[in-house]
């Protein structure tokens, strides 16, 4: 008959034990390297640099694509001599409304342009003044995909 140390356990249980804790590792693993995923491509890879472009700086053949689509909503792209162009404008609202860039960044697929409309100011209230208000960002490099959020 073996005898057992005081206290202790013996080798059988000692290397289930073992077992079960390398089991619940490769599985604490598996899901932690699960929850750092992006999913779509849609994690920021950079942020390059972009331009405001005034209404006078506009190409003509892009202008012309504005004018056309200004009142309804709005998102277009136009590359010209090394430059992409990018447009969102937001239909007629309130005279004094305005857009603003919340965010601009490359990521593996594309551009994320994220814009938000900002409210009409000391004229919101007035319904016979309507704008068409858009946003034009000029980035220096070649004509890509945008997602507009």
């Amino acid at each position: 008959m073996k005898k057992r140390k005081s206290g202790g356990k013996c080798g059988q249980c000692s290397k289930y034990n073992k077992w079960k804790l390398g089991l619940a590792a490769v599985i604490g693993a598996c899901l932690l390297a699960g929850c750092s995923m992006q999913q779509g491509g849609q994690e920021k890879v950079s942020e390059p640099e972009y331009t405001l472009v005034a209404q006078e700086d506009i190409p003509q053949e892009l202008m012309t694509r504005i004018e056309t689509a200004k009142t309804e909503d709005m998102k277009l792209t136009y590359a010209d001599d090394g430059a992409f162009y990018i447009v969102r404008g937001y239909g007629a609202q309130p005279g004094g409304s305005s857009i603003q860039v919340l965010d601009l960044y490359c990521t593996q697929d594309g551009i994320v342009f994220d814009t938000q409309l900002v409210g009409g100011g000391e004229n919101a209230d007035d319904t016979t003044t309507s704008a068409y208000p858009y946003i034009v960002v000029k980035l220096l490099c070649g004509e890509q995909n945008v997602v507009f959020e």
